[in-house]
């Protein structure tokens, strides 16, 4: 062991500069592994302290429609029974608010919420300065977000419209009990008093408040509470859920994205492995004199195995506490990143003692795994070699290699397994790898072969550059791997950005609406169609369309039969809540694919479904569908199917569409669809306009909602394009390894050139030449594989249309071609600076 222990450390102190990128190849890998399982840890920590602050309450009982006298008496008799010990009311809408002052224009749509003296049960309501109490709210008060503060250009003291009523501004919100972590939200939160809602005249007809109860109850009942309540409202339109279900859904998801994140880490780690067995190959082949030596002063394989063995141990456990260093460093850093998202849940990043040791044993493992087939060319090296320039080469299969190939085959899919927490994960991420690398390296051996007439070009670097790239010892099949799969990863999802941004800008073209007037109520029909009419110059009048909210209560049909909401509530989509509308005449939009669309004058109660449901459901025409609208059932028939083009909603996109006369009597409110103006002023002042003379209506700006979904493809896109780039920078890694590893044979043919006339700027030259060819190569197979990756997920998963994007992929190609000329280059600088006459002189 002694032997072992002493000539590991001499070659590590010979070679160590040669091998410095080997450590830092295994530390990127290990460093996102162990940032990314930290970060996820930390946030499931905070939610198993914090989990009851996420609905503020032990269960949250929720409807969109006030609650009638029967949900009242079932929480009445829960109480009675002492399972119920508080119950708070809560109201969430959203709805438009504005500065009071009159010479003002600005207005925002937020979320209001309304909460009684109890609220919060669990969790703390902090505010910028000063401590939350129900007082502030108390006699029209109100506590807002600061971003809305900023964009109104308010201050604490100042008043606030909301709806019919003038509320002063008295605190800022710092964090808020209660909102759910990551819901889409339409604007800023908004608190106030329960008591002052109706006030406001927010809550009149077909507003679209969401009612709430929180309960608090003794910890030992509270799971039979909520299954009470589950059992109570199970055929009922009120939804309760426990503070134990959100705990346990999160943290499911997180424990599935910690899985397939670490997985991210792992692919990295991989290609790091897979330029560490390429460096441990050259190495052995530079070694071959050594390890003849020590084979002629008595050294076994064995022992000169388990020597280099021991090398590939020292560096592995050194790149992965780099590695744990490189994740702190990170992890310290998450809290300056995560933005607003830190209001919601505390949490306290810290490097988790598990994930370092779980990186730092992945990493060990991979290096050893990705080392051990290399140094069994060990076996091979015989004395004899001193007295010859030859290897001696055995004949026949080396069955001992092929056996340890396979059984590293089976152990880097236990890791992959581990990581991912699933056996078949496992097995899919190598089967995918392995048919990437394949589909990369053919497509890279073509590409290649390609350029071979370049070989008989009349410029001298650049045939010396391609020959190069099929040189004894070349990196190229390694390289292309891992600078086309960085490529491959960047492209494809920037690709699709540009993609989904296209197809969001077409759906919000010159002749889309791009504003939204909701909750008008047929009193206020034609005076809000005229105000928007007015401001709205030459366009064309907005034309209300009537709405109301109903559920599918029960089905009969040929092919389906469900007697009653309870069995309906099984369907997983159908029982949800739908708005509807009725009219004579189809749109432009649709088209009827079964059935015929209704005749004036026909008689019953008919509709129309949109050919969607038929995916999940065999729903066919002249089936029954009951439905529920405000209480009252009502039986239609299904007179035709059609097929909606969603991308032209200037007449709105409905699942149901209703013959006229089927809710005669029945109380609904409007939707307006409209093209806004185009000058930001204008816009501003027909929004203050609507909301000072109709309270209740809520305008929805497209041009908002739109750059929100901006930020969040935006966001993803950045966190892909990360992942992109870690790849990317492990193939910088693999390259400048490649080209110290081969040092030795590239001071040579600097020697010999320079002697034969060649000076610096032609070597130089070669230098560019051949690693911007090897760069373009990698860059194009990225970008194949980018333009396929884009379309499968555009057409299958998002069925989106798909357009190329050249100049993305002109762009992208050329970037890695630079990319790679400047790293190989900066890592060949030593090759140019060495006098030829001390090379010549060595050999």
């Amino acid at each position: 062991m002694r032997f072992i222990a002493v000539m590991a450390a001499r070659e590590m102190r010979a070679s160590w500069r040669r091998l410095i990128f080997f450590f830092v190849c295994i530390a990127v890998g290990v460093g996102a592994i162990v940032a990314l399982r930290s970060v996820i840890q930390s946030v499931r920590g905070a939610l198993a302290r914090e989990t009851r602050a996420l609905i503020a309450s032990d269960v949250l009982v929720s409807s969109n429609s006030p609650f009638a006298q029967p949900v009242r008496d079932v929480i009445a008799a829960e109480q009675a029974a002492g399972r119920v010990a508080e119950v708070s009311e809560a109201t969430e809408i959203a709805t438009m608010v504005r500065p009071a002052a009159r010479a003002t224009t600005a207005t925002k749509m937020v979320e209001l919420r309304a909460v009684q003296p109890s609220f919060p049960y669990y969790g703390t309501l902090t505010l910028r300065e000063g401590t939350y109490s129900h007082a502030l709210l108390a006699g029209r008060g109100t506590l807002v977000r600061p971003e809305l503060l900023a964009q109104l250009n308010l201050k604490v003291g100042d008043a606030l419209l909301i709806g019919k009523e003038t509320f002063q501004i008295r605190g800022v919100i710092a964090n808020e009990p209660g909102r759910s972590l990551g819901a889409f939200s339409l604007g800023p939160r908004v608190l106030i008093d329960h008591a002052d809602v109706p006030a406001t005249g927010l809550l009149g007809f077909g507003s679209r408040a969401n009612f709430q109860l929180l309960l608090k109850g003794p910890p030992a009942t509270i799971r039979d509470l909520g299954a009470n309540l589950q059992t109570a409202f199970a055929n009922q339109f009120v939804r309760s859920r426990g503070y134990w279900q959100n705990q346990d859904r999160i943290g499911e998801n997180l424990s599935r994205a910690e899985n397939y994140l670490s997985l991210v880490g792992l692919v990295i780690l991989i290609l790091g492995g897979i330029g560490v067995s390429s460096v441990t190959r050259v190495f052995v082949e530079q070694k071959i004199r050594s390890i003849a030596i020590l084979k002629c002063v008595g050294g076994t394989s064995s022992r000169v195995l388990a020597v280099y063995l021991a090398q590939v141990v020292l560096l592995g456990l050194a790149g992965s506490v780099l590695g744990v260093m490189l994740a702190a460093v990170v992890v310290a850093a998450v809290p300056s990143f995560v933005g607003a998202a830190a209001d919601m849940l505390q949490v306290d990043y810290g490097l988790s003692a598990s994930a370092a040791w779980q990186g730092m044993a992945v990493g060990l493992l991979v290096s050893v795994l990705f080392s051990v087939v290399p140094l069994l060319e060990v076996r091979k090296v015989k004395p004899s070699l001193l007295l010859r320039n030859d290897a001696t080469r055995t004949g026949g299969i080396d069955w001992v290699k092929w056996g340890v190939a396979a059984g590293v085959g089976a152990a880097l899919v236990g890791v992959a397994a581990w990581q991912a927490g699933s056996l078949r994960v496992g097995l899919l991420l190598s089967g995918g790898f392995v048919a990437t690398a394949v589909v990369l390296h053919v497509c890279g051996l073509a590409l290649v072969w390609a350029i071979q007439p370049l070989r008989y070009a009349r410029s001298f670097a650049l045939r010396q550059a391609v020959l190069h790239m099929v040189r004894p010892g070349n990196q190229t099949r390694v390289i292309l791997l891992a600078v086309g799969l960085g490529a491959f990863f960047i492209l494809g999802v920037r690709a699709l950005q540009a993609n989904l941004l296209r197809d969001f800008a077409v759906q919000a073209g010159p002749n889309a609406p791009d504003m939204f007037l909701v909750d008008i109520q047929p009193g206020q029909r034609d005076q809000v169609a005229a105000v928007a009419d007015q401001a709205n110059g030459d366009r064309p009048a907005p034309q209300p369309i009537p709405v109301l909210r109903a559920r599918v209560v029960a089905v009969k049909g040929a092919n389906v039969a469900l007697e009653n909401y309870e069995q309906v509530r099984g369907r997983s989509g159908l029982s949800r809540e739908f708005t509807v509308t009725y009219r004579e005449n189809r749109e432009a939009n649709e088209q009827v694919i079964a059935g015929q669309w209704w005749q004036p004058g026909s008689k019953g109660v008919e509709v129309s479904i949109e050919e969607g449901l038929l995916q999940r459901w065999p729903i066919g025409v002249g089936d029954e569908m009951t439905f529920d609208v405000l209480g009252r059932q009502i039986t239609a028939r299904v007179a035709s199917i059609r097929r909606v083009e969603w991308e032209d909603f200037r007449a709105g996109g409905f699942m149901f569409v209703f013959k006229p006369g089927a809710f005669d009597g029945a109380p609904h409110t409007y939707i307006a669809p409209l093209r806004g103006p185009a000058d930001t002023e204008a816009r501003a002042r027909l929004q203050a306009s609507l909301v000072s003379q109709f309270p209740n209506v809520s305008v929805i700006d497209l041009r908002e909602i739109l750059q929100t979904i901006q930020g969040i493809v935006n966001n993803v896109t950045l966190a892909v394009t990360v992942v992109g780039s870690l790849v990317l920078f492990s193939g910088a890694l693999i390259l400048v390894g490649a080209v110290s590893m081969t040092k030795f044979r590239r001071v040579y043919e600097s020697a010999i050139l320079k002697t034969l006339g060649a000076n610096r700027r032609l070597i130089t030259t070669m230098l560019l030449l051949e690693y911007g060819v090897l760069g373009a190569v990698a860059g194009t197979v990225g970008a194949l594989g980018s333009i396929a990756l884009s379309w499968a997920v555009a057409r299958f998963a998002l069925e989106l249309p798909w357009q190329a994007t050249p100049y993305l992929t002109l762009a992208g190609i050329v970037g890695t071609a630079v990319f790679v000329a400047a790293v190989g280059v900066t890592a060949s600088l030593d090759v140019l600076r060495h006098k030829p006459l001390a090379t010549l002189r060595a050999e």
